[in-house]
């Protein structure tokens, strides 16, 4: 009779604690917070530091050329409503986006105090992120704790993709590129690049002394690197050469660091491979 009795409240006890530990822990059962960004740097990062909690969508993406065009021909801008959640870098940034003006957006800075294609820096990037952290806690509080730790790990898989980076150190790379010269710069790379005037003059298509340029480049078993900031007639000029490296944009569904890690790593190989000449 006292088992049977022991059994029963030991059930109750078990179910009593079940009911509090739901009741404690709103956040478990939720659903996603649904988080509109302004660009796919920012979308990247949103994502990682959101995690299984966020669902977030960018107002730009990347076109098949790698340029930020508005999304869905402005659909999701047209859909949002007055307490959307949105994310801009600054201001400035978010003027980008024609209409955007009407809604509540939350600026992560005021101003952002470096020029924006900096962003992706991985000296600059661990401040923005920890101002995503901010702007996600106060949305959902109950999450502080795993957005801190989502940060951290961003944080820690940041730098070890930097690390693997200095495979390259030392190495000279010839850099035609529109924003990821700082990344070969964080990698510890001497970096080569034409006079000002010279680079302007190839970025407006005016190609007088490229080819020579890049014949002694490759002589010198020199990579040249070019990404999709690079102006588009350029870019087209330097697309499939065996000398030359297309840092890419990051594909769908990967992270920052995964992206920076395998960008490093197929400059690597590519510089390894085989002589240019």
């Amino acid at each position: 009779m006292t088992l049977k009795k022991n059994s029963a409240t030991s059930k109750k006890f078990v179910v009593a604690i079940f009911i509090i530990l739901f009741s404690i822990t709103p956040a478990i059962s939720q659903e996603k917070i649904n988080i509109v960004v302004t660009d796919m740097w920012l979308a990247m990062l949103t994502s990682f530091i959101g995690g299984s909690e966020v669902q977030v969508t960018p107002l730009k993406v990347w076109n098949s050329n790698g340029d930020l065009v508005i999304a869905e021909r402005g659909k999701i801008l047209r859909t949002l409503s007055d307490d959307s959640k949105i994310i801009a870098l600054d201001e400035k940034e978010a003027k980008s986006v024609k209409g955007l003006e009407k809604f509540n957006v939350r600026f992560l800075y005021s101003s952002f105090p470096v020029d924006a294609s900096l962003v992706i820096d991985p000296s600059v990037i661990p401040f923005v992120a920890q101002r995503i952290l901010t702007a996600l806690s106060e949305w959902d509080t109950p999450n502080y704790s795993y957005y801190q730790r989502r940060l951290a790990e961003f944080q820690a898989r940041l730098s070890g993709a930097v690390l693997v980076g200095q495979v390259l150190k030392d190495i000279t790379i010839c850099d035609l590129s529109g924003s990821c010269g700082i990344l070969l710069q964080a990698a510890g790379c001497k970096i080569e690049r034409p006079e000002k005037e010279i680079l302007e003059r190839w970025h407006k298509a005016n190609f007088s002394g490229l080819r020579d340029y890049l014949e002694n480049q490759k002589n010198k078993n020199v990579i040249t690197v070019f990404d999709d900031d690079t102006p588009n007639a350029l870019r087209k000029y330097l697309s499939g050469r065996s000398d030359t490296f297309h840092w890419g944009r990051p594909p769908e569904g990967i992270d920052y660091p995964t992206f920076l890690n395998e960008q490093y790593i197929s400059l690597w190989q590519k510089i390894r491979a085989k002589p240019l000449k």
